[in-house]
């Protein structure tokens, strides 16, 4: 199965749907050959064949996750959060405030920082298209002190590329990793105590 996820993100993703309903019709997606399920929460755009469902109930979710043989999913961090435990293959797509799809560019500055990682980062349709020929599943190193030492590695990033700010106020991207980080920390307080990385089971 084909699990494709936009989140619940009031600004509709209307790109990602085309995307796919073209790759639907191209018969790089074939819901006749694969069970396609699509969450669209608010789009507005909804593609030919497959599956849709506007919002998941969060057993549901786990289940379709467990179900997917891959995963196209917008870059929100709790969705890279969700993902990144799962072992199977995912890509990502970043929404664009350029196309009202978010208040910031926080998800693209996030891919730009996953894609260092070895994340899939999807920007063109093509992306998908390799993807889907070749789905790599990508273990995301994480160790524990990166978490712990997060907020002061990405405040010297924001200090030494980015020009002097009168507010305190960090870029979409670093605050997002750095809730990231903050939330991950709280959720695996085992991992400050292990050598260890974080990486999907």
């Amino acid at each position: 199965m084909i699990l494709i996820t936009v989140g619940t993100e009031k600004f509709p993703f209307n790109r990602l749907l085309q995307w796919i309903d073209y790759l639907i019709q191209q018969q790089f997606i074939d819901p006749q050959q694969e069970k396609v399920l699509i969450q669209y929460g608010s789009c507005t755009f909804l593609p030919q064949g497959g599956e849709k469902y506007q919002v998941l109930a969060e057993a549901d979710f786990k289940t379709m996750l467990d179900q997917a043989r891959l995963i196209i999913s917008h870059c929100g961090e709790g969705s890279f959060d969700i993902l990144a435990k799962l072992n199977k293959p995912f890509i990502l797509v970043p929404r664009s405030h350029g196309f009202d799809e978010h208040v910031d560019n926080h998800q693209v500055e996030l891919a730009q920082a996953l894609a260092e990682k070895g994340v899939p980062i999807a920007y063109t349709p093509g992306d998908l298209v390799r993807f889907l020929a070749n789905p790599v599943h990508v273990i995301v190193p994480a160790p524990s002190h990166y978490y712990a030492q997060a907020s002061q590695w990405l405040t010297q990033t924001a200090q030494t590329t980015h020009s002097p700010r009168r507010s305190s106020v960090y870029p979409g991207w670093i605050n997002a990793v750095v809730e990231f980080a903050k939330g991950l920390a709280r959720r695996l307080p085992g991992l400050a105590q292990e050598d260890q990385c974080f990486s999907p089971r």
